[in-house]
């Protein structure tokens, strides 16, 4: 049936139902739970005035139509916004977090804006009411949504691993652990795994909806939360153990560590190096331990002494694949004595 051929009174009741719906849906959003609550209130808020509009019967007029079509059509988007993300995966729904407190907002407003056209059609009916209608859509077309300040720590921790191609197993580790913190979820193989394998559905479904980018960005994550130990599963585990065992075999059968090598030693802080990178010189240091050094006007080789022409430094991704493969050998031998 065409819209103009539907009492404005049934239409009323219709948006009204709406916005009840998606105010409720709204409210039981997990993440980003602040901004979906603020708009699920001024959604409640907006529920009394429309029904008071249907006591005072508001008048059939062309602009009470357009005001009203308006309200259903940014309701409605408010609405497919709140299915959009209320069964994603938590993961994901942290990693996005920048870009779902945007779409909130941009809603909210938009619905403000449609709230404020009834301001025009119907001056008579509206009297009474009118402040409130007036207040409440100043309120939503300047609402300004931001991500909690913790959660902002996490992804820019993980945009900037990601920049720097971190790969390395102690920095998965530490990044997986604060994010299933951050969004409730036990740091546990089994929770992991799900929460993974929600993730990679979301890859699938970006590349069903050919956004590349998003596909790209979605796999450089889910690789480097799968190196950490927690998100591997047992059976993968074994698999790795197996292929490794001749290599262990060399090793006493009573020993569950394997010393790390000279070369994986960083040369100013002793410690085994998680991201290396070399100088001019050829000396290896772990990559935050030569920038201090440099940063405290040292420019001079920390191994040699010898005074450095180029102070620029270059990831040695070949000592950093073997660190890795030692940390993996001393992570089943670990299993192994277990």
């Amino acid at each position: 049936m065409a819209m103009e051929l539907i009492p404005i009174g049934t239409i009323l009741a219709l948006v009204t139902n709406q916005v009840m719906k998606t105010a409720q849906a709204a409210k039981d959003i997990v993440i980003e739970k602040e901004s979906f609550k603020v708009l699920s209130k001024h959604l409640f808020d907006i529920e009394p005035l429309l029904k008071e509009l249907q006591l005072r019967q508001l008048n059939d007029s062309p602009a009470a139509r357009l005001a009203l079509e308006a309200l259903e059509a940014d309701v409605k988007k408010a609405n497919t916004l709140v299915e959009k993300y209320k069964n994603r995966g938590r993961f994901y729904l942290l990693v996005k977090c920048r870009h779902i407190v945007h779409e909130v907002q941009e809603v909210t407003r938009d619905i403000g804006r449609s709230l404020a056209a009834f301001s025009i059609p119907d001056t008579e009916v509206l009297s009474g009411i009118s402040d409130q209608v007036n207040r409440l859509q100043s309120e939503m077309q300047k609402v300004e949504f931001k991500t909690s300040h913790s959660q902002l720590q996490i992804v820019d921790k993980l945009n900037q691993g990601l920049r720097d191609q971190k790969r390395d197993q102690c920095f998965a580790n530490d990044m997986l652990e604060e994010i299933a913190r951050a969004v409730g979820v036990p740091v546990e193989p089994s929770e992991i795994s799900k929460e993974l394998a929600s993730f990679r559905r979301e890859i699938e479904e970006a590349g069903n909806r050919k956004e590349r980018a998003e596909v790209l960005f979605l796999e450089q994550v889910i690789e480097l939360l799968s190196q950490a130990d927690t998100a591997r599963d047992f059976e993968e585990m074994k698999k790795q153990y197996f292929q490794r065992a001749q290599v262990i075999q060399r090793y006493d059968t009573q020993k569950e560590y394997i010393p790390p090598l000279k070369p994986f030693k960083c040369r100013i802080s002793g410690e085994v190096m998680v991201d290396p990178v070399s100088l001019c010189t050829g000396t290896t240091c772990e990559r935050a331990a030569i920038e201090a050094w440099f940063d405290c006007g040292k420019k001079t080789d920390p191994d040699t002494g010898d005074v450095l022409e180029d102070t620029s430094l270059r990831s040695n991704l070949p000592l950093r694949q073997s660190i890795e493969e030692w940390r993996e050998l001393n992570y089943c031998l670990k299993i192994r004595a277990c």
